[in-house]
């Protein structure tokens, strides 16, 4: 698997996403679903068609999920 990057947004925390650059404006940004993490077939065949077309790929995992910290119960908005 191509080697993904983490986003710090605090001291302890952080978010795991993988990207592929483009110097042109378009790019995919895929969302997975829940409890799910950017390591599928899904997000790896969404980058290698950005690779081809040469336009720019974010995936980032949620709070919770794959290997970005944080319990996903935590991120849930509630009353």
């Amino acid at each position: 698997m191509t080697l993904v990057k983490y986003y710090k947004i605090s001291k302890t925390k952080k978010i795991r996403y993988l990207s592929y650059y483009s110097a042109k404006n378009l790019y995919i940004v895929f969302l997975h679903g829940f409890m799910s993490d950017i390591e599928g077939l899904k997000p790896r065949s969404f980058k290698k068609f950005a690779k081809k077309k040469k336009i720019g790929f974010l995936a980032m995992e949620y709070s919770g999920h794959g290997k970005s910290s944080g319990k996903f119960i935590k991120g849930n908005i509630s009353i």
